[in-house]
């Protein structure tokens, strides 16, 4: 074991050179994971993982073509419905 360092929870005879963002065991070098810059442990990892997989089981499938026809077809009218009132601002009695 070592003397005056920390030492890693999984490998006693190791320096931890590490702290898991999670749990907040200190970990060596074989048993720190980095993600994105943050230190994760083995185990906290693996439930980061399944967290993961199951977010990304719950994302909304994509919406069918019909509803994308529907909403051009509704943003359409929008903008012709304000070209049409533009142009009674700035030609009134135009004969519409």
């Amino acid at each position: 074991m070592l003397a005056h360092a920390a030492s890693c929870r999984n490998h006693p005879e190791r320096e931890a050179l590490g702290i898991c963002i999670e749990c907040r065991t200190r970990v060596c070098a074989e048993c720190v994971t980095k993600v994105e810059g943050i230190n994760y442990c083995v185990a906290c990892l693996g439930k980061l993982a399944i967290a993961g997989e199951r977010h990304d089981a719950t994302v909304a499938a994509p919406s069918p073509p019909w509803l994308a026809w529907v909403s051009a077809s509704a943003w359409f009218l929008l903008a012709a419905l304000l070209a049409w009132g533009l142009v009674e601002v700035a030609m009134p009695g135009s004969g519409w």
